[in-house]
């Protein structure tokens, strides 16, 4: 993840120290220097710190990597959010 900005550097750090199991870092936005992929399973994680700075918050969208659906999308999450999203799948 070495072309990513700090936020996501700080990010990882925050969600190291919660309790996952089965997520694996993947970048298919490797152009999106603001961009966090994670994937458990068939569902896919995209993770936006574009606002953080401004905000505090981040953007989501919850996808199956197989078919594309949506999920869930979410904009302008708390990192509570992020955890409790990140928990239920």
């Amino acid at each position: 993840m070495e072309n990513k900005t700090f936020k996501i550097s700080q990010l990882l750090g925050r969600l190291a120290r919660e309790d996952f199991y089965g997520y694996k870092i993947v970048d298919y936005w490797d152009a999106d220097t603001e961009a966090l992929g994670l994937q458990k399973g068939n569902v896919v994680i995209y993770i936006s710190t574009f606002d953080f700075s401004q905000t505090g918050h981040y953007d989501i969208i919850i996808e199956e990597s197989e078919t594309g659906k949506v999920l869930k999308e979410g904009q302008n999450i708390s990192y509570t959010e992020l955890v409790a999203d990140l928990q239920g799948l």
